[in-house]
């Protein structure tokens, strides 16, 4: 199977029209010369008739017909081609006479032009009456004769024209490789490199046609290598964080083995358990996160109040909370109406409120604010728990990261899936000391005024 080839396009495209152009160009050409020639022999009849007339008597004379000399009589005319010519005077009666010229039909119409076939040879025929000195003339050519000069006056011509339609076709395929060049030199460079990813295209050598080209590639591999970097952190993180669980799921499977007592049995079967859980918790969040980061754009965006989000999310926490005596409270002031993914949404403020929870103290606090103003709306959740210290703000979101002094056993992924749904929704958070001694987590998103078409 023959593989695509630029090179073979542009040279059979450009083919294809050059041979295109060369037939238009070669027939208007032969057209135009031809109707050329006509005219110039149109003209010379014309003229030939204007001479005879201007040395013809203005009266007519009695007496024979005259007759012109054969062609081959006058040595000159030998190599000029004399026209036919035939007169007659006013009733009819040749004045001149030619006997190559069939007997040819006279009217009184206006000069012109017309072809007659007589013998073997197709004639031209110029007829004309002159009203002053009541001579009718006509004057012929044959058309063999014009025919002639055309095939002597073309062939040079399109003898050139051919061998130009031949020559340009591998001269157009020889200059479209030394053009094509600079692709088959990036080629080469990329086949040579022995990098994990392709170095960079561009160069000062690279033609200006192929800069967008190269700059696009080299964008694209810029991108690859931060998101495989990105990614190579991202596994050795979890990698990490998993293999804590899995050790002490795999101590406390050898110790419920070694172990005689059946209480001692039953505390370490819980200790697995909860290893169990702590895995399942990371594993749901590594994949969350990996869903939603590879997400580029919100597909069922709906208008709705922010604050039922809430509600909901506070509903499914509350026997959490109350596990634990930590009071949730919810204020807000009605004007929260954005546009969202309400099931991403509901996975950011769980998360937000998971956080609160696991970083609240016995008996704690746990508020939520909800309202809008400036075409933005925000919620705020704060909590009494230790707070953020001073260098963790600028590390909050970021994979696997947990405050110093955090609570619980988190994973450290709740704010990186906060951080990714609120990009998505155009959002901004924002890290703060609550008014409680706490935390604050602000989320800032732009306010729907109208609904949706």
């Amino acid at each position: 199977m023959m593989h695509p080839s630029l090179n073979r396009r542009l040279v059979l495209r450009l083919a294809a029209g050059i041979v295109l152009v060369w037939c238009v160009a070669t027939g208007w050409m032969a057209w135009r010369s031809l109707h050329e020639v006509n005219e110039i022999f149109d003209q010379m009849l014309v003229r030939t008739a204007a001479s005879v007339f201007a040395v013809m008597p203005e009266t007519p004379t009695a007496g024979s017909t005259a007759r012109l000399p054969d062609k081959h009589v006058i040595k000159s005319d030998r190599t000029a081609q004399r026209p036919a010519i035939a007169l007659r005077n006013a009733h009819g009666r040749l004045l001149i006479d030619n006997e190559e010229l069939p007997a040819l039909h006279f009217d009184r119409d206006d000069a012109h032009f017309h072809t007659v076939t007589y013998g073997k040879r197709r004639w031209r025929v110029f007829q004309r009456w002159d009203r002053e000195r009541q001579y009718w003339i006509q004057v012929a050519a044959p058309l063999d004769e014009r025919n002639e000069l055309m095939r002597k006056l073309l062939a040079p011509t399109l003898l050139a024209l051919l061998a130009l339609l031949v020559l340009v076709p591998p001269t157009v395929f020889v200059g479209l490789r030394g053009g094509l060049k600079p692709l088959r030199r990036l080629t080469r460079s990329l086949a040579a490199s022995t990098m994990p990813l392709i170095p960079v295209l561009t160069d000062a050598q690279v033609p200006v046609e192929l800069g967008p080209f190269t700059r696009a590639v080299d964008c694209l591999v810029e991108r690859l290598r931060v998101g495989l970097e990105h990614e190579r952190h991202f596994t050795a993180d979890a990698a990490h964080e998993l293999r804590h669980p899995l050790a002490a799921l795999r101590l406390e499977l050898d110790l419920v083995g070694r172990s005689e007592e059946a209480a001692a049995r039953a505390q370490h079967l819980q200790r697995a358990q909860h290893a169990l859980d702590r895995m399942q918790r990371l594993v749901t969040q590594l994949l969350m996160l990996a869903r939603v980061e590879q997400l580029t754009e919100l597909a069922d965006v709906e208008r709705l109040r922010l604050v039922s989000v809430v509600e909901t999310a506070l509903r499914d926490l509350s026997e959490r909370a109350a596990a634990r005596s930590i009071e949730l409270s919810l204020d807000h002031d009605g004007n929260d109406f954005v546009r969202g993914s309400r099931g991403l949404l509901d996975i950011l403020v769980q998360n937000l409120l998971d956080n609160a929870l696991r970083h609240a103290p016995e008996r704690g606090q746990v508020n939520v604010r909800v309202g809008g103003a400036a075409d933005r709306v925000t919620l705020e959740v704060n909590d009494n728990g230790a707070g953020f210290a001073s260098t963790d703000p600028a590390q909050l979101g970021e994979r696997f990261h947990r405050p110093a002094g955090s609570l619980g056993e988190g994973s450290g992924l709740g704010l990186s899936i906060v951080r990714a749904i609120a990009t998505l929704h155009h959002g901004q958070l924002e890290f703060d000391r609550s008014d409680l001694g706490g935390a604050r987590v602000r989320l800032i998103l732009p306010q729907a005024t109208a609904a949706p078409p």
